[in-house]
């Protein structure tokens, strides 16, 4: 319990910097989308629903690394997190996507929600 208390700041520097990644999907959206889940979307709808998705994955980036130096905020942005990458595992899962990178979108995503909870439970 402890490795997780001690070292949380860097989990969620790397955590918060992997997240805001998907910022791709909010400037490059049909390039994301086919490098992601080796499919476009297309249409205006289409890169609309793309970049508010990948901006408020991004926001969410954000979010993790203004928690890494303010430990106040730390419950519920990590909750929010846990949700948002849960269901992005679990929509993932149900729609049969299974290219190498959704996979390690999906690996990446679990054990960051594992080592978000761990702290929680911590914490």
């Amino acid at each position: 319990m402890d490795w997780i208390l001690n070292n949380i700041q860097p989990v969620l520097i790397v955590s918060g910097v992997l997240t805001f990644s998907m910022i791709s999907m909010m400037l490059m959206p049909r390039f994301a989308q086919r490098f992601v889940f080796g499919e476009a979307a297309e249409g205006r709808v289409a890169d609309l629903v793309s970049r508010s998705w990948g901006e408020m994955v991004a926001a969410s980036g954000l979010m993790l690394l203004y928690a890494a130096w303010h430990p106040e905020t730390r419950l519920p942005i990590l909750l929010y997190s846990i949700a948002g990458k849960t269901g992005f595992i679990v929509l993932t899962l149900s729609k049969g996507y299974r290219t190498p990178n959704a996979v390690i979108a999906m690996l990446g995503d679990a054990i960051m929600i594992a080592l978000f909870a761990w702290y929680l439970l911590a914490a």
